[in-house]
């Protein structure tokens, strides 16, 4: 299933931005750049590090169904000619 695939591949590139931000918000807090408090700046990274390894969890989770799915129902290939 294309389609399937396509949206785990979206997902899996949310999952990677929002890890992301986690990141770059982990970077300001050690770098001491960072305006927000420190116990908010914490909170912000666990729940964007969080979020986002559970996108690319269920983005992983789609693209393995969509890969049983195909395996399963083959294309029939006299449909597209």
């Amino acid at each position: 299933m294309k389609n399937q695939n396509t949206h785990a591949m979206l997902l899996a590139l949310v999952g990677g931005y929002v890890l992301y931000i986690a990141w770059q918000l982990l970077d300001g807090l050690l770098a001491g750049r960072d305006e927000m408090p420190q116990a908010a700046a914490i909170a912000a990274i666990a729940v964007f590090t969080v979020g986002g390894i559970g996108v690319l969890c269920y983005a992983w989770k789609l693209w393995k169904d969509a890969k049983k799915q195909d395996e399963k129902e083959p294309e029939d290939e006299s449909a597209l000619k």
